[in-house]
C-alpha cells in the first residue's frame, strides 16, 4: 500500500473589496491636477487577508519620516523596549574629597543616548559635587558616541559642540575644569552612570514629534542606514528594488513601496506584541497625542481611532507628505493603510489624507477608538524625558 503524502493546506484566498474611498481619492487628486504616478495608496485588513483598495502600491516613493517606523523596528529587534542608553562619567586620576577636586581627567564615555539634555548634565554635575568634585585639574576627555540634545538638534551637533555644551553646563553648575576638552580612549574608575529613559518611551517621542535628531542617533546605535536596509531585506524579505534606506530619520533620499511599508508596519506590530506592547505605545494616537498627529483626525467622533506616523519633506521630490498606520473600524476591525503623496502642496495632501481616512471609516461602519484618551506625551519635554540613575564605584549591570 502506497502512503499518500500529506499536502499543506492552500493559503486562504485574499478577499478583494474595493472601497469607494479609494476611487474617490484618485478622483480628488485628478481634479486638483495631480499626476497619479506621483501618488500611491494601499488599504488592507491588518492580517493582510483582505485588500480594501490600492493603486501604485508597488511603485517606490519617498517615505520621508515614515522611515522612522523601520528604524523603530530595527532598534526593537536589537534592544528590548526597556533598554536604557548608558553614559558613564569616570575619574582617570585620584579624587580628593576634602579638597573637592579630581587630580586627573574627567572622562565621558558616551553610550549613544539620543536625548542627553541640559537637565541631565545638571543632575550629573550635582552628583559629582555630592561625591566631592567641584574642580578637575585635568581635561574633559570624551570617548564613545556622546550626543547632547539641544532642542531637537542632537545629530546636527558636532562632537566638539556637544562636548562644549556639556562642559558649559558643568562649569555653570560649579564644576571647574582646568584642562582642555580632548577626545581619546576610555580609562579610569566610574563615578556616575547616567541612564536614559527606556527605549519604548524614546521611540514614542521620536515618532510623535517626528524627531530627526533622535532617529539618527537611535539609527546609529542600531547600526546605521545600511543595517536597517539589510534587516528589511534579510528579515522581511523585501527586495532592494522595493526599499532604499538613505537615512534612519527619513531625511534626504529614501525609497519604499506602499506595500513594503505595510510589511514594515506589521513586523513592528509583531515585535511589539512579543513584549505585550500595543501600537500606541510607540506611535501617536491621532487627535490625542502631542506632536504631528495632534491636530489630525481630531473631530470628536474620530479622536483615538487612528494611530499613524507622518512624513513630510518640502525640499525633496517637489513636496512629500506620507501617512502610514492603522485605522480601527467596526466592520473589519483594525485596517492598515499607507498613503504616499509627492510633487504637490503638503498642506493639501494632509487635508486629503484625513478626508480619505474619514471616508474609509464611514464605509467600514464607523470608528472604534483605541481606548486611550490621555496625551501620553503631555509631560514629555526635551529637557525632562531622561530619568537619571546613579551608580558609584562599580560597573553595575550592563543594559
Amino acid at each position: 500500500m502506497v502512503a499518500i503524502p500529506e499536502v499543506a493546506p492552500a493559503p486562504p484566498a485574499r478577499e478583494r473589496v474595493e472601497l469607494q474611498a479609494v476611487s474617490g481619492y484618485k478622483e480628488a487628486l485628478r481634479s486638483r491636477g495631480q499626476n497619479l504616478t506621483d501618488q500611491g495608496v494601499i488599504v488592507e485588513t491588518l492580517d493582510g487577508r483582505s485588500s480594501l483598495g490600492e493603486f501604485n502600491a508597488d511603485m517606490t516613493f519617498n517615505p520621508a519620516s515614515v522611515m522612522k517606523l523601520a528604524t523603530s523596528l530595527v532598534a526593537l529587534s536589537k534592544f528590548p523596549p526597556d533598554h536604557r542608553y548608558r553614559t558613564n562619567f569616570l575619574a582617570d586620576g585620584v579624587v580628593d574629597p576634602k579638597a573637592r577636586k579630581l587630580e586627573g581627567d574627567l572622562v565621558v564615555e558616551g553610550g549613544a543616548d539620543p536625548m542627553f539634555s541640559a537637565s541631565d548634565a545638571d543632575e550629573v554635575a550635582r552628583e559629582l559635587s555630592r561625591i566631592g568634585i567641584s574642580r578637575v585639574t585635568g581635561s574633559l576627555r570624551m570617548c564613545g558616541p556622546f550626543y547632547y540634545y539641544a532642542r531637537g538638534y542632537t545629530s546636527n551637533l558636532s562632537r566638539q559642540t556637544s562636548a562644549v555644551k556639556l562642559r558649559t553646563v558643568f562649569e555653570r553648575a560649579g564644576i571647574k575644569i582646568d584642562g582642555e576638552t580632548v577626545f581619546g580612549d576610555k580609562s579610569g574608575e566610574i563615578l556616575v552612570s547616567h541612564y536614559s529613559d527606556q527605549l519604548s518611551n524614546i521611540l514614542l517621542y521620536q515618532n510623535a514629534y517626528s524627531s530627526n535628531a533622535v532617529a539618527e542617533v537611535i539609527g546609529e546605535s542600531a547600526g546605521g542606514p545600511q543595517a536597517v536596509q539589510d534587516f528589511l531585506v534579510r528579515n522581511l524579505g523585501l527586495l532592494d528594488s522595493e526599499v532604499h534606506v538613505g537615512s534612519t530619520s527619513g531625511l534626504y533620499f529614501n525609497r519604499i513601496t506602499p506595500r513594503a511599508s505595510l510589511k514594515v508596519l506589521r513586523a513592528l506590530l509583531q515585535t511589539l506584541d512579543k513584549y505585550s506592547l500595543k501600537p500606541e505605545d510607540i506611535m501617536p494616537v491621532a487627535g490625542i497625542d502631542s506632536g504631528t498627529m495632534r491636530a489630525r483626525l481630531a473631530r470628536e467622533d474620530l479622536r483615538g481611532a487612528v494611530i499613524a506616523k507622518t512624513g513630510t519633506l518640502v525640499s525633496m521630490d517637489r513636496g512629500v507628505s506620507t501617512l502610514v498606520g492603522i485605522v480601527y473600524t467596526k466592520a473589519h476591525g483594525p485596517v492598515a493603510f499607507a498613503i504616499f503623496n509627492s510633487d504637490g502642496s503638503v498642506n493639501f495632501y494632509r487635508r486629503l489624507q484625513d478626508q480619505f481616512l474619514e471616508q474609509v471609516i464611514a464605509e467600514e461602519g464607523g470608528p472604534v477608538p483605541v481606548g486611550r484618551f490621555a496625551d501620553a506625551l503631555s509631560e514629555t519635554e526635551p529637557d525632562s524625558i531622561n530619568q537619571v540613575l546613579y551608580k558609584r564605584g562599580q560597573e553595575g549591570s550592563a543594559d
